[in-house]
């Protein structure tokens, strides 16, 4: 008789691994608790590496309460528009058509009517607090997390820039509300905000790939030594 002997491969750690066990001992509660935590803790420190899994849960979460934020500065001048439209509806019903159904009512006006559009020039300065609020308290996360792929913090800069002047230029184009919009700033504009998307969709791509293997220019892995020991060694036979 011959006896059959099976080996089994144990493969070097890999991307999940270093996923599972790259928080650093004794920080936070539950597992969605310590990125933010990590983070918090870190708002002035632009050295030093983060992975994918320390930086995207805190990341989303301050997007989804600026989003959150955003949707309740803007919600008292549409329901403020609305009452309008609904008092012009009543007071000039040869020039308002509205329509009403299970889930549905919309009110349309004929003309030109700028007094009834939404006041965007009031809701400018509660927009650019929370987006600088937004700004203050990612950046720090956003360049460690450039780091550990081995990229400059300054790949942050560019949607920056062209934020600014979008945010700089819309004023000047609201104030000319009352005489009818500025269209000469409207191509620039529309010319920024490519930009910005074309840098902002570059920099989520950067942030989504994954860190470099072990230490570069901006600090050690974040990955706990013994995964990257596991990681070195070669596929051993295990019986």
């Amino acid at each position: 008789m011959r006896a059959e002997r099976t080996i089994r491969l144990v493969a070097p750690a890999g991307k999940q691994e270093r996923a599972a066990l790259s928080w650093p001992a004794g920080e936070g509660g539950g597992t969605m608790f310590k990125p933010i935590a990590h983070n918090l803790q870190r708002l002035t420190r632009f050295s030093g590496r983060d992975t994918r899994e320390t930086f995207w849960p805190y990341a989303v979460t301050l997007l989804v309460l600026a989003l959150a934020a955003s949707a309740l500065v803007a919600m008292p001048p549409m329901l403020e528009t609305m009452a309008k439209m609904q008092r012009f509806a009543v007071e000039h019903p040869d020039q308002a058509t509205v329509r009403q159904g299970p889930g549905s009512y919309s009110i349309q006006i004929q003309g030109s009517h700028p007094e009834l559009m939404p006041d965007l020039h009031g809701m400018l300065p509660g927009m650019a607090i929370i987006l600088l609020v937004f700004v203050a308290l990612v950046a720090a996360a956003v360049v460690r997390r450039l780091h550990d792929r081995g990229t400059s913090g300054a790949w942050a800069l560019p949607p920056l820039v062209f934020l600014a002047i979008g945010m700089a230029l819309t004023p000047r184009l609201l104030d000319a509300r009352h005489g009818g919009p500025d269209l000469s700033l409207l191509p620039l504009l529309f010319v920024n905000n490519l930009l910005y998307l074309a840098a902002l969709g570059w920099l989520a791509i950067l942030l989504m790939r994954d860190g470099t293997i072990g230490p570069n220019r901006h600090g050690e892995d974040p990955t706990p030594a013994e995964v990257r020991q596991r990681r070195r060694s070669p596929p051993r036979p295990r019986d």
